[in-house]
């Protein structure tokens, strides 16, 4: 285990999951979604053939 540990390429993978699990977080902290999705009441949509 402890030479798993020492190697560069266990370190590299580790640091690169971190980093994406920690902007996954804040970006779901920054961005807010509507709770009721991107339709603002009733709409229509027609197609004029």
């Amino acid at each position: 285990m402890k030479n798993l540990i020492s190697s560069k390429r266990f370190r590299a993978i580790f640091g690169i999951g971190i980093v994406a699990i920690s902007i996954g977080l804040i970006s779901k902290k920054v961005i807010n979604y509507p709770a009721g999705g991107c339709i603002k009441g009733t709409q229509e949509i027609t197609f004029n053939i």
